[in-house]
C-alpha cells in the first residue's frame, strides 16, 4: 500500500481535529489530507510520474508535512533535505538521488539556484514568500491524487545525517516506512497518550528520518496533533509545553541537557508531560536522572537508524523502563549481537548489534559495495554500534565501533568515559575521542561545554581528570581535556566526532 493511505484513514475518522498546530495557526486533518491530494495532483501536472524524486529543501513549517505527503500521494519519493545545507552540498544531493524537482523555502533561493546550474531540466517551485517562482500553493494546486503503490516500491530517499563522513542515500520503501508507523503507533497506544489528548512537541527537524517518521508520520497516522518548531530554542519550548499543555515529544540528548540547564527552566508549569522518549544518541542515565527529579516525567530511551526506518529498540517495547539501556526490540525486529567472524555471542558479551525485520532498507543509493557491507546474506542489517544483551533481554548500546580508542592495544569505549564526565557538577555535555600518540597509537581526549558560569581553568581540567582517574582505569582518563563553547553537530543534534578528530 501506499504509506500516505495512513493519513486518509486518519482523516476520515478525524477530520475536524487539528493536525498541526503552528505559530497561532491551525490545520486539520481533513484540510491536510485535502492539500496533500491537491499537491500531488500538481506535481502530476507538471510532469513528476510514479518513481520520480522530488527534493524538498524546507524547514519545519506546515508546508513541509503537505509536501511529503503529496509526494507520496503522487507516487513520487520525497528526498529531504537539511535546510542548512550550503550550494555544494544541495548539488551532491540532487545529483545523487536523481531529483527531477526541488521544493525550496525563498529565503534560501540563492542557494538552490546556484546549486541547480548544472540541472537546466531540474524544476524549482519555492514555498514561504513571493518570487520569481510562484509560491507551491497556487502553482501547484491540481486535482486530487492519489496512486497506489506495492510495499516494495520506493518511497522515501533520505540521506544519513553525517556523523561519520559523507551523507548515503537510504533506500525506504512504502513498507519499510509503514511497518514501523504501526508497530510505534501501537506502541504509543499502550503506554503514552491517547490519539485524542496527544500534543506532541516536533524540537528536531522533520526532515531527519527521527523527525520525519516518529514525529511527523506516526503521529498524523494516528490522529495525534503535532507541534513543529521551526528552529530549536530553550526557552521557546518550555513555554510552548506549558502554554499548549504538551503531553509529550521525542528528542535528542543534546535538548535535554538544554531543557535542563536553561536558567529560567524552573518557571514553567511542564506539568502536561506525561512521557519524554530520547534517541539518535545514548542519553546519559545522569542526564536522564536529572531532568526527571526537575520535570517529573519519566524518559524512555530508544534506538533507530535512517537505514531502519527507524525505530528498532526502545524502552516502550520491554515490559518495564530499565534506564541506561534501549529496552528490547519492537514487534517484527530480530537482533542478535556478533563477533568480528559474525558468529552470535551471548548476554553479557560486548559485539556488533544486527537488526532483521520489515524496517530494515532495500539499501544505499547507487552505492552496492555499501549495501552488500551493510547488509549480510541472511538480511541482518550490521549497525555499526557495539552492544550488550543482559539477561532481561534488554539491549546497551556501548559506542561506535568507529568511535572505539585503541590505547597501546587496549579498547576504550568512550561513552565509558563521558558517562563519568557527566556525572561531575560543571560539565553540561562532552564529546570523547581519540588522537594519536607515538607511542600508544592513540589516547583520550574529551571536549568539554560547561555549565552557565563556570569558568574552564587549567586547575578544573586536573581536577576533571583526577576525577576521572578515581572512577576508571588509568589508560581510560583523558589526557587531554580542551573546554569548547560548542560541539559540532548534525542538523538533528547528533554530536559529529569526525570533526574533532580531524582537528588533530
Amino acid at each position: 500500500m501506499n504509506v500516505a493511505q495512513l493519513l486518509d484513514e486518519a482523516a476520515e475518522r478525524y477530520g475536524e481535529r487539528t493536525a498541526i498546530a503552528f505559530e497561532g495557526e491551525t490545520i486539520s486533518y481533513a484540510e491536510l489530507a485535502d492539500a496533500s491530494s491537491c499537491f500531488a495532483g500538481g506535481l502530476q501536472e507538471r510532469g513528476i510520474r510514479p518513481g520520480d524524486r522530488v527534493a524538498v529543501d524546507l524547514p519545519n513549517l506546515p508546508q513541509f508535512v503537505v509536501v511529503i505527503w503529496g509526494i507520496f500521494k503522487a507516487g513520487a519519493i520525497p528526498s529531504p533535505m537539511n535546510p542548512q545545507m550550503r550550494r555544494r552540498e544541495i548539488a551532491h544531493q540532487l545529483q545523487d538521488s536523481q531529483a527531477k524537482m526541488i521544493v525550496a523555502l525563498v529565503q534560501v533561493l540563492d542557494e538552490v539556484e546556484a546549486a541547480t546550474r548544472q540541472f537546466p531540466q531540474l524544476q524549482i517551485i519555492t514555498a514561504g514568500g513571493e518570487s520569481r517562482y510562484p509560491r507551491f500553493r497556487h502553482l501547484l494546486k491540481g486535482q486530487p491524487t492519489f496512486v497506489d503503490r506495492q510495499d516494495d516500491d520506493l518511497a522515501l530517499l533520505p540521506y544519513t545525517s553525517g556523523t561519520t563522513g559523507r551523507p548515503k542515500g537510504v533506500l525506504l520503501s512504502h513498507g519499510n516506512l509503514s511497518s514501523n508507523i504501526k508497530t510505534v503507533s501501537q506502541l504509543y497506544d499502550q503506554k503514552g497518550p491517547a490519539a485524542e489528548e496527544d500534543r506532541l512537541l516536533v524540537p528536531i527537524p522533520m526532515y531527519h528520518i527521527t523527525g520525519m517518521t516518529v514525529l511527523m508520520l506516526t503521529p498524523l497516522a494516528r490522529g495525534a496533533t503535532i507541534y513543529p518548531m521551526l528552529r530549536w530554542d530553550a526557552r521557546e519550548a518550555l513555554r510552548l509545553i506549558q502554554a499548549e499543555q504538551i503531553s509529550d515529544f521525542l528528542a535528542v540528548p543534546t535538548i535535554y541537557i538544554d531543557l535542563l540547564h536553561h536558567p529560567r527552566s524552573k518557571e514553567y508549569d511542564l506539568s502536561s508531560l506525561k512521557l519524554c522518549s530520547s534517541g539518535g544518541a545514548r542519553l546519559p542515565v545522569a542526564v536522564m536522572e536529572a531532568f526527571e527529579e526537575r520535570f517529573g516525567v519519566p524518559i524512555y530511551e530508544g534506538y533507530g537508524l535512517t537505514e531502519t526506518s527507524p525505530v528498532t529498540h526502545t524502552n516502550l517495547a520491554a515490559p518495564h523502563r530499565k534506564p541506561g539501556t534501549i529496552g528490547w526490540p519492537i514487534p517484527g525486529a530480530e537482533c542478535k549481537i556478533v563477533d568480528d567472524q559474525g558468529q552470535a555471542l551471548p548476554p553479557g558479551q560486548t559485539g556488533e548489534l544486527l537488526v532483521r525485520g520489515p524496517m530494515v532498507m532495500q539499501g544505499y543509493h547507487n552505492n552496492p559495495e555499501a549495501t552488500r557491507q551493510a547488509i549480510d546474506p541472511d538480511g541482518f542489517f550490521h549497525t555499526g554500534d557495539l552492544a550488550q544483551l543482559d539477561e532481561e533481554g534488554y539491549y546497551h548500546i556501548v559506542d561506535r565501533i568507529k568511535d572505539m580508542i585503541n590505547v597501546a592495544g587496549l579498547k576504550v569505549f568512550p561513552k565509558e568515559v563521558e558517562k563519568v564526565l557527566y556525572e561531575h557538577p560543571d560539565v553540561a555535555e562532552c564529546a570523547v575521542v581519540g588522537i594519536p600518540d607515538e607511542r600508544k597509537g592513540e589516547t583520550v581526549k574529551a571536549y568539554v561545554l560547561l555549565k552557565p558560569g563556570v569558568g574552564g581553568t587549567e586547575k578544573l581540567a586536573a581536577d576533571m581528570q583526577q576525577y576521572c582517574l578515581d572512577q576508571l582505569s588509568a589508560y581510560k582518563h583523558p589526557r587531554q581535556i580542551e573546554f569548547v563553547k560548542t560541539l559540532p553537530k548534525t542538523g538533528s543534534g547528533k554530536i559529529q566526532k569526525y570533526r574533532l578528530r580531524e582537528e588533530q
